[in-house]
């Protein structure tokens, strides 16, 4: 009993090192714009200090999880706890977008080491007849930490500026590091006396790290331009080389053996699908609700923490339930709740209600809970030693390029519906101005502004009192006294214009701006109205989104169909 409670006390901890892995996925999200004010960062910089972390830890997972194994998986713990800590620590103290995307690097290769092995050490610590327990619980701090990175990150963003977002990390680290140190046996611990396959970490990590840039890069270049051909290529070639290489190896970096089991295959492919529509609803959500509802950061982290929250229970008891009647039910439950949830995401809109969205929330942890803790189980239950290590580390590349794949399909899809309803408030922005009563070039210069406010999303969700005629700017105004007055000193004799400009100058700006105050109600109506209208359509692009997802999800539910027939885990024996 004893040597049982010390195994779930090392079980704790590595739920530690993995919940402060995975909160990073998400947690800058939010304070981007902040980041982005902050240091001056172009788009491009911004996208890479989001995807340098999440691309290292698919790409070095793998590799550097076998290196932990032949050097020491403890040490190791340590090691990738120490990286990681200080890779946030630099992240807190970056000046610049160039100094950030390196620090989050340095922070990848800490993550890298820190999810697959303490994964493994979890695991190895509890008896086989407890391990489902283990396994659901470090599973499901996984889920919980990526649901609960926004909210955090809205939240220390707001209270104590984006630093905090990464510094909040070091005492985490520390307090691990320690306990580690006390914990865990250092000296004579279990080693796999074997050779590093170093062409099997090339080629994986060339085929991983391709398919991940391609993700990353993808709406940018075009899906189907060149460059994302030539990633594609690599990847694949790479992995075929791979196949074929780890098969002649006398020690293999992966045992492909892995891969002949179904309820692996399965749980991996649930643990993917489930993690591509969580984070796809926990990454995009924050930004409906401070672009569209003008909710603060603060308020968008509260509104979407019910994901988390419900992660936090459902996971735990589904791989309970798991264990005792089976993963099936489970699972297909949870891809019935995931679907509900992208239902409701269909009728999204700016007059969305508190409870609507937080039904949302509660319906997208509930069903990723659902799936995490059977599929968390199922992916190690059989397997030991090596095969342990293979089963993790496969597990943890699948879980990020899960992540970046979310990241990529959600901003892919956003991006083209955004520009779709774009066309559609500029329709209707030329055909409001061309009922105007007003003079053509007040038309002309309401449009145009109309337009450049359109390209620019400068549209707020239409508040009871937007600004008066703020489609017709001081800069406007100026252009056209300027037009006026051209006019009017062209009419007068040469040498008299230069002595008579202020006077003209004075008489047409009088009358410009009482000629606008006539048109005043109309301009104010007409602002209004395309306000409304475009805050309207633009957050429809969120819901069309969801639309689009949401025949894949239901798709999804065959998923859980794999899992029949298997039996239930280690526990249940």
């Amino acid at each position: 009993m004893a040597k049982t409670n010390q195994g779930f006390g090392i079980v704790a901890l590595m739920c530690l090192g993995i919940f402060v892995c995975m909160i990073d996925t998400t947690i800058m999200n939010i304070a981007l714009p902040a980041i982005q004010d902050d240091l001056h960062a172009s788009l491009e910089t911004m996208s890479w200090m989001l995807n340098v972390y999440t691309m290292s830890i698919a790409v070095l997972s793998i590799p550097l999880a076998r290196v932990a194994e032949i050097f020491g998986k403890n040490k190791f713990f340590i090691l990738g706890t120490f990286l990681f800590g200080t890779g946030s620590a630099l992240c807190g103290l970056a000046n610049s977008g160039e100094w950030l995307i390196t620090a989050r690097f340095v922070q990848s290769i800490g993550a890298a080491v820190l999810m697959p092995v303490s994964m493994i050490i979890g695991v190895s610590a509890v008896p086989v007849s407890k391990r489902y327990i283990a396994l659901a619980t470090l599973g499901s701090t996984q889920g919980l930490a990526a649901a609960l990175g926004p909210a955090v990150g809205g939240f220390l963003t707001q209270i104590a500026g984006w630093p905090w977002v990464f510094y909040v990390n070091v005492p985490i680290c520390l307090t691990a590091i320690l306990l580690g140190l006390i914990k865990l046996p250092l000296r004579n611990e279990d080693r796999t006396r074997v050779k590093l396959d170093f062409l099997g970490v090339l080629l994986s990590s060339l085929s991983v790290f391709s398919l991940t840039f391609v993700l990353v890069r993808g709406n940018d270049w075009g899906w189907t331009s060149r460059l994302a051909w030539v990633c594609y290529l690599v990847a694949f070639l790479s992995l075929v080389a791979f196949l074929i290489a780890e098969r002649r190896v006398a020690n293999p970096m992966v045992n492909l053996s892995l891969f002949r089991n179904r309820q692996f295959g399965a749980a991996t492919l649930a643990m993917v699908a489930a993690t591509v529509y969580m984070v796809g609803v926990t990454v995009l959500l924050p930004q409906f609700l401070t672009r569209f509802q003008n909710k603060t950061e603060l308020q968008a982290a509260l509104l979407i923490t019910p994901v988390s929250a419900t992660i936090f229970f459902i996971a735990p008891i589904s791989g309970t339930i798991a264990n005792k009647i089976g993963n099936f039910l489970p699972v297909l439950f949870g891809f019935m709740s995931l679907g509900s949830a992208y239902f409701l995401l269909e009728t999204l809109t700016i007059q969305a209600s508190t409870l609507h969205l937080v039904l949302i929330a509660m319906l997208v942890g509930a069903g990723f809970g659902l799936v995490i803790g059977p599929a968390s189980t199922t992916s190690a239950a059989d397997f030991e030693g090596e095969m342990l290590t293979a089963a993790q580390s496969v597990t943890q590349m699948f879980r990020q390029i899960a992540v970046v794949l979310a990241v990529a399909i959600s901003v892919s899809g956003l991006t083209h519906y955004l520009s779709v309803q774009q066309r559609e408030v500029m329709h209707y922005a030329s055909d409001r101005a061309s009922e105007l009563n007003v003079p053509d070039s007040v038309k002309s210069a309401v449009l145009r502004e109309s337009k450049t406010r359109i390209l620019s999303s400068t549209w707020n969700s239409g508040g009871e009192n937007p600004p008066s005629s703020s489609v017709l700017p001081k800069t406007e105004r100026q252009k056209m006294i300027a037009a006026a007055v051209d006019k009017v000193l062209s009419g007068m004799p040469p040498d008299t214009r230069k002595q008579a400009r202020s006077r003209v100058v004075e008489r047409v700006t009088q009358q410009v701006d009482a000629d606008l105050q006539k048109y005043k109600q109309q301009m104010d109506a007409y602002s209004y109205d395309l306000e409304h209208q475009a805050a309207e359509l633009m957050s429809a692009s969120f819901s069309k989104l969801y639309r689009a997802g949401f025949p894949i999800v239901l798709a999804t539910i065959m998923v859980s169909f794999l899992f029949l027939g298997g039996r239930k885990a280690e526990g249940a024996k």
